[in-house]
């Protein structure tokens, strides 16, 4: 995101909520200081809420067993609470993206991939600030052993892989909404060429 684009929606914001009564909001969130205790506290309520700890599982022939794991911490928000999801830009040191949702107007997202930037920026994040308060403790676990077993290079090995991927099919009520079973991507990992063979086959037909 240009510093352009984010003035833009800054003012956006600003104009939006001089006709809404903010009252409800803290002082302390006037400065939005990321050295602020109370702010950072604040912000894990807010993620709480709004934020997400999940992990997309990409299918392609050339990975070592066909399957790839992408952990991902996001945040979601209208515009006129984009400046809190420039909290999150400020407080991981620049890393991650501040972007438009795709196919909706006016939604924002704070997005951070790549296991070195979950593990020196999430997931102390989340041990201070969020989990002591949250009931997301087994969410929060388990993508912290998934992420930590992609540093150690558990997905290079047949058998870790597919626990890693069971782990990341634990989530509460995540499985169901995927777009493959559990079945399907553990069948990938047994025999990729089988499974992008037959694929193939499929999208073939007439």
């Amino acid at each position: 995101m240009n510093k352009n684009t984010f003035n833009n929606c800054i003012d956006l914001e600003n104009n939006q909520q001089g006709k809404e009564n903010t009252s409800y909001q803290p002082s302390f969130l006037e400065n939005k200081k990321i050295n602020n205790p109370d702010y950072l506290f604040w912000l894990g309520g807010f993620v709480e809420g709004e934020g997400s700890l999940s992990v997309s599982i990409i299918l392609n022939l050339k990975y070592e067993f066909g399957v790839h794991l992408q952990p991902v911490f996001n945040v979601t928000q209208h515009v006129n609470g984009v400046s809190i999801l420039n909290s999150f830009l400020n407080l991981f040191n620049d890393k991650g993206s501040l972007h438009l949702k795709s196919g909706a107007h006016n939604i924002w997202v704070y997005e951070l991939k790549g296991t070195k930037n979950l593990i020196s920026y999430v997931i102390p994040f989340f041990y201070n600030f969020v989990i002591p308060f949250s009931c997301k403790k087994v969410e929060y676990d388990n993508f912290k052993k998934i992420v930590l077993g992609l540093q150690n290079k558990e997905h290079l090995q047949k058998e870790s892989l597919i626990e890693l991927v069971k782990l990341a099919y634990s989530y509460s009520g995540k499985g169901n909404n995927r777009k493959r079973t559990l079945n399907e991507v553990l069948s990938v990992i047994q025999d990729k060429e089988t499974y992008f063979k037959n694929l193939q086959m499929k999208d073939n037909e007439v």
